[in-house]
């Protein structure tokens, strides 16, 4: 599939609606880590189930440590959730045999429909940082090396795994977009950043939370850019960036998405610290 078709179907389809399937369609043993022991690597599929195919499936690979440290969190978060979920154990000896690889598959499986299916858990900042740490490090560090075009498709999977998993205008998926457009646009040409920008004006129609509203300043002048590169009238957004400075909302318009992105998930990571 193709992610001007990914998009189509993440803007059209009614997915929070819709069950989640969460399934590990593979696992093989990786020993490209020089700096650690050979181990399982475990590739998750997440896919709605509905009365038509999900056409878009998210992956991400993940080692039995992974799922173990996401257990352990919620365990000592909600322990009261957790009381009937049964993790596979460590073993000392025969991790890549076939059937500890299924069994593992199993349990990983039965903890994570666990997880979506209760409101607490789905929204725990564990899971989050399970399903986006790894590849959000990787994409930060391409970004940073500006090698935009192997760091779109990373971030792209991460938005579209995200999408179905959260709601449209939650942090995490809002901040995964406003990246993902932010990303696309430093990239010559690219032939999605449009289909992108729309998305994120769309989603942001219903944004209220005052900290993602500070990229709502940085994102109208992405879409200036976009639109003038194309050719459109782009007489829309400068009036509306004028009726936003005039109403007094704040931000650093010297900042572009990307960067105004780090101020945002900085001043999120603050708040959510215990004091």
């Amino acid at each position: 599939m193709s992610v001007s078709e990914a998009l189509d179907i993440a803007t059209a389809l009614p997915s929070k609606n819709q069950p989640l399937l969460f399934e590990i369609v593979s696992a093989f043993i990786s020993e490209k880590d020089s700096e650690s022991k050979k181990h399982v690597v475990y590739t998750l599929q997440v896919r709605h189930i509905s009365g038509r195919d999900d056409f878009s499936p998210a992956t991400i690979d993940r080692r039995y440590t992974d799922f173990l440290n996401l257990y352990l969190a919620l365990k000592q978060e909600y322990p009261n959730l957790m009381q009937t979920v049964h993790f596979p154990k460590k073993v000392l000896i025969g991790n890549f045999d076939n059937k500890l690889i299924t069994n593992r598959s199993t349990g990983f499986e039965t903890l994570l429909k666990h997880i979506s299916t209760n409101a607490s858990l789905r929204s725990s900042p564990a899971l989050l940082s399970f399903l986006q740490d790894q590849e959000l490090l990787e994409a930060k560090q391409l970004i940073d090396e500006k090698q935009f075009s192997t760091a779109l498709p990373i971030l792209e999977n991460s938005f579209q795994l995200l999408n179905k998993i959260y709601t449209d205008r939650s942090p995490a998926v809002i901040l995964a977009l406003c990246r993902v457009l932010g990303c696309s646009v430093a990239i010559p040409g690219s032939p999605n950043a449009k289909k992108w920008a729309d998305l994120a004006l769309h989603r942001y129609e219903g944004v209220s939370d005052s900290d993602l509203l500070e990229l709502y300043l940085p994102l109208l002048h992405v879409c200036i850019k976009v639109w003038w590169q194309m050719g459109l009238n782009k007489d829309r957004f400068e009036t509306r960036l004028l009726d936003l400075r005039r109403q007094g909302l704040k931000a650093n318009e010297s900042l572009n998405l990307l960067d105004a992105i780090k101020e945002v998930e900085e001043k999120l990571q603050k708040l959510s610290v215990p004091s």
